[in-house]
């Protein structure tokens, strides 16, 4: 199941590097290789490396037809994978930084390679590719396209998140889509009258205890009459602080709001997000709020029930919603490249219609590329709307330019007592983006 890296938590384990395995290891490993062909054009390896989970079906389907179709094409790929997570991330930071990176690279975002790896003068600039045309610019710009230069192209779908739930439940209870918080507190009251829990919470797996309230930044940010994009490069150059935006607090204060009310599972500390799945596709639960890999995970698990979940913007005080929306990974060609030309031309096949429909037949989803249709569900089909209808913004996590912790934790330490006010949650991540723009001297922080 996929799920945001900056939900996951953030523990290094640097001396597992050595044990991993990849491109890594030699300078050899970056370098494009020539192979025989029957035919009259050269077909030349371009090595791919990527953390093994995002290597899934629609990775897997293109891999294949490129290489069944490579003296046609002219290349053929070799993708090579290590372990994901902060382990993962430490590799890229250490390849970035001795040089040792393979032809392309599958990473988070080019800011990500900017502020955590420094290397974004090892990205090759990709601007020009006539791929682009079938993208909207908007969904390319501050993510793919950084500082003016096209320094990747989208691999995978975009997850939105939101509040799933279940029809039936709905229906039972006599109530219809909230568009407010107080329309969702009565929507919860009579659900619970009906004696099924109203929402649930799956805080063994502390990240997804954060997709509740990480949508309150999106109305700080409308508020401020800019988009996340504003609102980070606020918080990047000390101008805001994660504790001054009162949507984002408010946000934090109504989740604790819904256990303190009893419309939250009792067990939420043991219970699973498999737990929360199961629970929403039997009719147990009536809402949960997470991102679409939820609407995929039932489809996968309980099919017969994924037409009962449709999903909604969750609501806030004054009704105006907007959900978040993580954009794909990104496909980088590094300046390791031997044959730069045909690299550009490598990521321009595998960024076109062609190819990013083999990816999202095998994989179904939400793709940016414009002319790629996907078989999805209702639910997903639910927030793609919203999304198509302006009101969704790139998640303010992809692009803050310093590490922030591990939200869960301060979450979880407020749900349970720990911390008394939800503004020190907050806090915390101020604290720690202090401590990192310090470490890298950054004089916006004195």
């Amino acid at each position: 199941m996929k799920k945001s890296r900056k939900w996951l938590a953030m523990g290094l384990a640097f001396s597992m590097i050595a044990g991993l395995t990849g491109c890594g290891g030699s300078s050899t490993a970056s370098k494009s290789v020539s192979t025989g062909s029957k035919g009259d054009m050269e077909v030349k390896t371009f090595r791919v490396l990527m953390y093994t989970d995002w290597y899934k079906a629609g990775w897997q389907a293109l891999e294949q037809h490129i290489n069944e179709n490579s003296k046609e094409l002219g290349f053929k790929l070799e993708i090579s994978k290590i372990q994901g997570g902060s382990q993962g991330d430490q590799v890229l930071q250490t390849k970035f930084a001795t040089d040792d990176l393979p032809d392309i690279i599958q990473v988070y975002k080019p800011q990500w390679v900017e502020s955590y790896a420094n290397g974004l003068d090892k990205l090759v600039d990709l601007t020009g590719l006539e791929c682009v045309s079938e993208y909207d610019e908007k969904a390319l710009d501050g993510t793919f396209k950084y500082n003016g230069k096209l320094y990747a192209v989208p691999i995978d779908s975009v997850v939105l998140s939101g509040v799933f739930y279940n029809k039936k439940v709905f229906e039972k209870a006599g109530v219809k889509i909230p568009q407010t918080w107080d329309e969702l507190l009565a929507v919860c009251e009579k659900v619970k009258a009906q004696g099924v829990t109203p929402v649930y919470y799956s805080g063994k797996d502390a990240w997804s205890v954060q997709p509740p309230t990480i949508s309150g930044l999106l109305n700080d940010a409308k508020e401020k009459g800019t988009d996340t994009f504003g609102l980070m490069e606020q918080i990047n150059t000390n101008k805001l602080k994660y504790a001054d935006c009162t949507n984002f607090v408010g946000s934090i204060e109504k989740t604790k709001n819904l256990i303190d009310l009893g419309y939250v599972n009792e067990t939420y500390l043991s219970d699973t997000v498999d737990n929360a799945h199961q629970a929403l596709a039997n009719g147990e639960c009536a809402m949960y709020i997470n991102g679409t890999w939820c609407a995929d995970n039932i489809n996968k698990k309980f099919p017969d029930k994924i037409d009962d979940i449709g999903a909604f913007a969750i609501p806030t005080t004054s009704g105006d919603n907007y959900i978040n929306m993580f954009t794909p990974y990104s496909l980088a060609l590094t300046t390791n490249c031997k044959d730069p030309e045909l690299g550009k031309k490598v990521l321009n096949y595998i960024a076109s219609k062609e190819a990013q429909q083999i990816y999202a037949d095998a994989q179904p989803g939400v793709y940016l590329n414009k002319n790629v249709t996907s078989d999805i569900p209702k639910a997903t089909e639910d927030l793609k709307k919203i999304m198509d209808n302006g009101k969704s913004m790139t998640d303010w996590e992809e692009i803050n330019k310093y590490a922030y912790g591990n939200l869960s934790e301060p979450l979880l330490n407020y749900y349970t007592g720990m911390l008394k006010d939800a503004k020190e949650v907050a806090q915390a991540l101020d604290q720690e983006t202090e401590r990192n723009a310090k470490a890298q001297g950054d004089s916006n922080w004195k």
